[in-house]
């Protein structure tokens, strides 16, 4: 059988009467005709009885039209289905995130993109890395990323569009000699003793902080490096040394610890959406249209436009 064949099988079933079947499906009589009797003999089963006056379902052919319906109604359900997920307005888009750069704004966007498209689903997946990140876009298993601009700048295989602006900011104890000022140059704090993340688990900002003190000219006096920003933070905390990170990782500072930014073009940097180049994935593009119409509302709530 094929979808023809149904097709004329429930017009004919519908009407019970050959030429006026036949003249609503655009064949001639004799076509149609053929076409049932053909149908019969594939299935080996009588689906009409015929007299010269009338035409009539056996009970096979009662089955036989309900089947038909069901079958080519899950064909129209599913075509419409591809049709939907083609133009990328069905289907799943998967979404790695660094937690300190998306953990205030990836959360009300994405309720507000499933009201707007609830046909596409939307997965997450929390990285600690950057490099990790990367692979996962790479390797396929995400289709779009959350991440800072200093680990992906420079990557062909990968789309890049900046979110919001951020600063590197010193990270003080709430009693350091300068906790209560809004901005400093890095000088003013060279010499004290500088707590930084690993550089084995987060090459990109360990490399950027240690750029940041060579456009100085400072040679950092490195107290301890730490693999978990919690720890370092505690660490800060206590008063065993200062530390120098983004500034949206406050969100996960105690009220004990300061965050002063740093002057100096160097230590700024984007929070960006990126995903790969040959992505094949069409639900990707409706959620990076809505990001793109939303992102200066949604980012400016929680982090102010630095100039």
């Amino acid at each position: 059988m094929d979808l023809g064949q149904l097709r004329e099988f429930i017009a004919l079933a519908g009407r019970l009467n050959f030429s006026e079947a036949a003249k609503s499906l655009y064949i001639a009589q004799p076509v149609l005709s053929r076409h049932i009797a053909d149908l019969e003999q594939q299935l080996g089963v009588q689906l009409f009885t015929r007299t010269k006056h009338s035409v009539q379902l056996t009970t096979m052919g009662q089955l036989l039209l309900e089947e038909s319906r069901a079958i080519l109604a899950r064909y129209e359900e599913a075509l419409q289905k591809i049709r939907l997920a083609a133009s990328g307005l069905t289907g799943c888009v998967k979404i790695g995130f660094l937690d300190a750069a998306a953990k205030r704004f990836l959360a009300p966007f994405a309720v507000q993109f499933n009201r707007i498209q609830p046909n596409i689903e939307l997965q997450l997946f929390s990285f600690d890395y950057s490099k990790e990140l990367i692979y996962a876009l790479k390797r396929n298993e995400i289709d779009i990323g959350f991440m800072l601009s200093v680990g992906v700048n420079n990557d062909v295989e990968l789309n890049c569009q900046p979110l919001y602006c951020d600063v590197v900011s010193a990270v003080v104890r709430h009693d350091h000699p300068l906790a209560n000022a809004t901005s400093i140059d890095l000088t003013q704090i060279a010499q004290e003793p500088l707590l930084i993340l690993s550089r084995n688990q987060f090459l990109d900002g360990h490399e950027h902080v240690l750029k940041i003190y060579q456009s100085r000219g400072i040679t950092p006096t490195i107290a301890s490096e730490l693999s978990r920003l919690d720890t370092l933070l505690l660490m800060v905390e206590i008063g065993l040394g200062i530390t120098i990170l983004p500034r949206h990782t406050q969100v996960y500072a105690s009220p004990n610890i300061r965050y002063i930014d740093l002057n100096g073009n160097e230590c700024r940097f984007d929070v960006v959406v990126v995903w790969k180049k040959t992505s094949s994935n069409p639900a990707i593009l409706p959620f990076l249209k809505e990001l793109d119409a939303n992102k200066d509302k949604l980012c400016s709530s929680y982090f102010p436009k630095l100039v």
